[in-house]
């Protein structure tokens, strides 16, 4: 989800053979929401905090805690909203996992970051350059080059493997389902632009799946979980890298509120339907189809819990009965 500042967390006939990993020796679905102050939210470190008890309470437990940096790698202490941020998830909920997105390239403050990590035995997932091929293909950001982004993840690897705190760290790429389903073949920015095929360095790639305003009255539906995964399912089977959702939401079709262009779905029950269906195909991809055999679960999945910059609740607040669907989950494999 494109954003300025602010703090929040399948295959066509002809791709190569599976890799060798076995799906039954990967680890569950995790599934978690991420608190965000997007949208209609005050952007300050109070009301993110706010928010997120908000969410964890709805949820009945950890949901996960997502930092996001437009610069460089905060580090707790520093007087930055995602540094004030880091010491309170430490002193608070020392039970979550914490994903820190961040825009430039920061080799000196990382190893300080693994340190405060292995301090506190805190879990953080890393992330540069989150929805990084808009930021180049259309922006021509040179912090998001190809070439410069594959090289920083390699140096993170090698610092990482080398730190302490190496079983506490998850380095992630993230990459934007709609540039990649939308424009990557007129624009460039297909994701192989990103991932390397033999030993990347990342531990995980993940994807946002947004079912923007527009797109489902433009299909008359709701994303199917083959529109939304064959990607991710492309990536494992070509370069054995794991798979996950970043980020997932979409507005209820209801013809009500911005984004709501036609009341196809007045109740909310299709947008109940659709969750249901994406979290059962994250956790068993087997079940979109023959093309999904073998595909291992994805990693994690986390919901949007709030609206996105143009104001569009994206979130399963929308329904209470999709709200009791997703919390479930949650319950059941806790990020």
């Amino acid at each position: 989800m494109r954003r300025s500042w602010m703090v929040a967390t399948v295959l066509v006939a002809g791709v190569g053979a599976v890799p060798a990993q076995a799906a039954a020796a990967e680890p569950a679905t995790r599934f978690g929401v991420i608190a965000t102050t997007q949208g209609r939210a005050k952007d300050d470190a109070a009301t993110y905090q706010a928010l997120y008890e908000e969410q964890r309470t709805r949820y009945g437990g950890p949901i996960g805690i997502r930092l996001f940096s437009a610069g460089r790698l905060p580090l707790p202490g520093d007087g930055t909203m995602p540094g004030t941020l880091l010491t309170w998830a430490a002193a608070t909920h020392p039970d979550e996992a914490i994903t820190l997105s961040h825009k430039t390239r920061d080799e000196a403050r990382l190893p300080a970051l693994l340190d405060w990590a292995r301090d506190h035995r805190v879990r953080l997932s890393l992330i540069y350059f989150h929805e990084v091929q808009d930021n180049w293909f259309k922006h021509r950001d040179a912090r998001a080059d190809p070439a410069v982004y594959l090289d920083i993840y390699r140096s993170y690897r090698r610092i990482i493997q080398a730190h302490r705190a190496r079983s506490l760290i998850t380095l992630e790429k993230n990459l934007m389902w709609y540039w990649q389903h939308y424009n990557a073949a007129k624009l460039g920015g297909d994701w192989r632009a990103f991932v390397e095929k033999k030993n990347d360095p990342a531990d995980v790639v993940s994807w946002d799946t947004y079912a923007f305003p527009g797109m489902p009255t433009a299909l008359g539906r709701y994303a199917t979980p083959d529109e939304f995964f064959r990607y991710p399912r492309d990536v494992w089977r070509e370069t054995g890298r794991p798979w996950a959702i970043g980020e997932i939401g979409s507005t209820v079709q209801d013809g009500v509120g911005p984004g709501a262009e036609k009341a196809w779905d007045p109740d909310g029950a299709k947008f109940v339907a659709w969750v249901r269906a994406m979290t059962a195909a994250a956790s068993k991809p087997a079940g979109i189809g023959p093309a999904y055999q073998g595909v291992p679960a994805a990693r994690f999945m986390k919901w949007w819990a709030g609206h996105d910059r143009n104001g569009s609740d994206q979130s399963l607040d929308q329904v209470p009965a999709a709200v009791a669907a997703y919390r479930g989950s949650v319950a059941a494999a806790r990020l």
